[in-house]
């Protein structure tokens, strides 16, 4: 019982880097097919929110699914900056997560590891374990205000 306790505080504690772990996982295995639907899906919707855009993601699809990695990354450096204190382990989390999703490319027909697709990967989770650090700063700022 105390083991299912112990398992269930973890579960809880990490429920948020297991979902966007989960995300990552699902669309490393999409097909080759499935990937580029949905990327030339995002790019539309890119293009209509902002609709005076120019520059090579709007041309290029293997550029702008390049530039996808950050904002996926970005929302696993900030889940990592929240569920883990340490924020150097949160780094390594995120790198070893971004070094094994492209690592499993290898592995997978359509897919390919690609080098620059890990500086985008870091890019991401680097801004959003930042944020995170930023927020707990504006924490203890506020909290130290009101002690005073």
């Amino acid at each position: 019982m105390k083991l299912f306790k112990k398992k269930m505080i973890y579960i809880k504690r990490f429920w948020l880097i297991i979902f966007v772990l989960a995300i990552i996982a699902f669309l490393t295995f999409q097909s080759h097919e499935e990937t580029l639907r949905l990327s030339y899906g995002m790019q539309y919707y890119f293009k209509l929110i902002i609709p005076n855009a120019s520059g090579r993601w709007t041309v290029d699809m293997h550029w702008f699914r390049t530039l996808l990695h950050v904002p996926l990354y970005f929302v696993l450096g900030i889940s990592a900056g929240f569920c883990i204190k340490n924020s150097w382990k949160a780094i390594g989390i995120c790198s070893l997560v971004a070094l094994s999703d492209e690592t499993l490319k290898i592995f997978l027909p359509t897919r390919e590891f690609q080098a620059i697709d890990l500086g985008f990967d870091a890019i991401g989770f680097l801004m959003g374990i930042v944020v995170v650090l930023l927020l707990r700063q504006i924490k203890r700022v506020i909290l130290k205000s009101h002690e005073i």
